[in-house]
């Protein structure tokens, strides 16, 4: 198994490189490799995951290891449950990306690069929900985020391409900060870097509250950025003018939800961590809130999901806050799923209409794209929390699990808690009003021009969305089950009926609210509304942070310009001026050596003489 899980990892690097070398001059070759590639890591994949799923126990292996003063750095990794259902959502949906991209992106001229970026950016990924020692993480952790700057920039030709990619890279790379400083503060407490042996000793040593806030919040900072949390929550909408394959597998299912999986890996240590938990609550609150606002606005179907992405996430880690481990991980792996699907519709449509993700030039779609439609409104329906679909039964066990620790919890602040739990039924209904809204526009209504002759893709962007839809409607059973997919000891009573019968009447209330509105909507309505706009939040990094550090950089630029770059340049004219004046005195006359020694004779016998 230990063989194998390194095979898993080396595939897709391999099958990326083979594309790459390849490139156009064997195109049908290069796209066979880069597909074949994923279904060989996918079936791997399977079989490392399904081995320790239920009640397997987890497995550890160090395959190398630094032999320097301090602690050791090892190649080092470990599966346990949480590991094996992220090796498979991460190589599931990476494979149907592979797949619908080879339809999506078939005639795009950089076809094997972005097919060698998806694949090292799978093998990053993998890397770091696999990794079992603190650099080895961020290994996988930064490469995954060099990955998605080019993926975002695949169509630099654009401006909005090229300031998404740059944006993203520049806060990811500033929140990273956070988890390099962690690991170098865990490496020096417990004389390890290994995650293992960091969670055990958290878990069954008597440590004091509190006595790991600073690894703690480091390690949130990191999740806040890679997971587009209030503040860094602006980058990830400004992120789609990247393929909408890569928004599927980047912006739903693995890198935005790399920053849940690292609070949920290092769980004991924010247990341990009662301010960090509160700050993740507020955060939370936030940021879900204020996504659903701007989601509710938008007029542009991949920003839409991209706020929606923004918001679930906070759900998760709203649980993670509260100490609902259980429920925290089945809504990432249920809006990996289901988000999945509706970023793979959302590309059908867009493809449909000609390249427009404008929901204005959309409408009346549900005829001419039957299986779109279909597949879109079960992701919509999930995303919404409509019974019985999946998002209904993670999204009530997070509710539930937030309900219970502020009417008796002791993870945060009594006040933090209640206003997570109003903030998440305030965005239960703002997320069924948004995706309704959304798929009113995009199927129903009279048609813009643009979607006049819109079809159905061909049927290799077709089948994922298919295959998607199956966990979609059907994922609800974890639930039922959880310990199969968390592990024995996780779980417990997630389904709660008096809260899925509260969650029922707000997808009702708010449902009915919108075809309301949609039935009496006006030009001057949300149907048509102007985004609210998040540059308000890019003017605040503006004010607080770009031109404080530009009028650092001026003073920086102006001190080694005129203060150490002019005593450079004096320097070099001082000793310029005496080489000349030294040359005026040796310029090779002996008449003048004479006469300067004679001079200099009398000047001193005058001066001797004086003083007598």
């Amino acid at each position: 198994m230990n063989v194998l899980l390194l095979v898993m990892l080396a595939v897709p690097f391999a099958s990326g490189a083979i594309t790459l070398l390849l490139g156009h001059r064997a195109e049908h070759a290069g796209k066979a490799v880069a597909v074949g590639g994923e279904a060989v890591a996918l079936t791997l994949a399977c079989v490392v995951a399904f081995s320790h799923l239920g009640s397997a126990s987890p497995t550890a292996h160090v395959y190398a290891s630094t032999a320097a003063v301090g602690p050791p750095i090892a190649l080092s990794l470990s599966v346990d449950q949480l590991s094996a259902v992220m090796v498979l959502l991460v190589h599931v949906v990476a494979f149907l990306v592979q797949v619908y991209s080879l339809g999506y992106l078939a005639h795009d001229p950089r076809y094997p690069s972005y097919a060698f970026l998806v694949s090292v950016f799978t093998g990053a990924m993998s890397l770091v929900v696999t990794a079992d020692d603190l650099w080895v993480l961020l290994v996988g952790w930064e490469l995954m985020g060099a990955c998605s700057y080019f993926l975002i920039a695949h169509h630099w030709e654009l401006p909005e391409a090229r300031a998404g990619a740059v944006k993203a890279f520049l806060m990811t790379r500033t929140a990273d900060l956070g988890l390099l400083f962690g690991i170098l503060v865990l490496g020096h407490r417990f004389g390890t870097y290994q995650i293992t042996s960091i969670m055990g000793a958290i878990r069954h040593d008597a440590f004091q509250v509190d006595s790991l806030w600073l690894p703690a919040l480091l390690f949130l900072a990191a999740a806040v950025g890679k997971s587009a949390q209030v503040p860094l929550h602006t980058w990830l909408p400004d992120a789609m003018p990247g393929p909408t394959p890569i928004s599927a597998l980047i912006h739903a299912a693995t890198m935005v939800a790399a920053g849940v999986f690292l609070v949920a890996r290092c769980y004991p240590m924010f247990l341990n961590s009662t301010s960090a938990l509160t700050w993740m609550a507020f955060i939370a609150a936030v940021t879900m809130l204020l996504a659903a606002v701007h989601a509710l606005t938008s007029t542009d179907l991949k920003r839409v999901l991209a706020w929606s992405t923004v918001s679930q996430l906070a759900y998760m880690f709203g649980a993670l806050a509260v100490g609902s481990y259980s429920a925290a991980v089945l809504h990432l792996l249920a809006h990996g799923a289901f988000k999945a699907l509706l970023f793979l519709a959302a590309g059908s449509v867009v493809h449909a209409v000609e390249g427009a993700t404008s929901m204005t030039a959309m409408g009346g779609l549900r005829r001419r794209m039957p299986y779109t439609f279909v597949t879109m409104t079960l992701g919509f329906g999930a995303l919404a929390g409509v019974v019985p679909l999946v998002g209904f039964f993670t999204k009530d066990a997070v509710i539930s699990a937030a309900l219970r620790e502020a009417t008796g919890g002791r993870e945060v602040w009594p006040f933090v808690a209640w206003l997570l739990v109003a903030s998440m039924i305030v965005t239960a209904m703002l997320t069924v009003a948004y995706s309704l809204r959304a798929w009113l526009l995009v199927f129903f209504g009279a048609p813009a021009p643009a979607a006049e002759h819109a079809h159905e893709p061909p049927w290799v962007m077709r089948a994922p969305l298919l295959l998607l839809a199956v966990p979609t409607a059907l994922g609800g059973v974890a639930v039922a089950y959880p310990a199969f997919v968390l592990g024995p000891g996780r779980g417990g009573e997630l389904f709660h009926a008096p809260m899925a019968i509260a969650s029922t009447a707000i997808v009702v209330v708010a449902a009915v609210a919108v075809l309301v509105a949609w039935r009496r909507r006006t030009e001057w309505d949300l149907w048509r509304a102007r985004p609210v706009p998040h540059p308000r939040a890019d003017a605040l990094y503006e004010f607080a942070v770009v031109r404080p550090v530009r009028w650092l950089a001026g003073g920086t630029v102006f001190g080694d310009r005129e203060v150490i770059g002019g005593y450079v340049e004096g320097a070099a004219g001082a000793a310029g001026g005496l080489g000349r004046l030294l040359r005026w005195a040796q310029n090779g006359s002996v008449q003048a050596y004479l006469m300067v020694v004679v001079v200099g004779a009398v000047a001193v016998a005058l001066a001797a003489g004086a003083r007598a």
